[in-house]
């Protein structure tokens, strides 16, 4: 249920803000796996967490690009 409200407030943000979200968790990424290196982490499922949060936000970026080519695409037919 989480996943799918989360993936649901990802779709409604625009492209920009995705690019933005999608830096800060790979930066957050990169910290997690820094600290892990050292065993100060202590739930190691949050570097899993966020690479699903990755490749969700790349899913819809993927989604939104196809959406504005077949606009692109129509608006040039008609």
């Amino acid at each position: 249920m989480k996943i799918k409200v989360q993936t649901k407030e990802l779709r409604e943000k625009s492209t920009k803000d995705l690019v933005k979200d999608l830096k800060e968790s790979e930066k957050k990424i990169s910290e997690l796996k820094f600290q892990a290196s050292f065993k100060k982490l202590k739930n190691y499922k949050q570097i899993q967490h966020e690479r699903k949060k990755i490749a969700r936000i790349w899913t819809i970026l993927s989604e939104k690009a196809i959406e504005e080519l077949s606009k692109e695409n129509n608006g040039k037919q008609n």
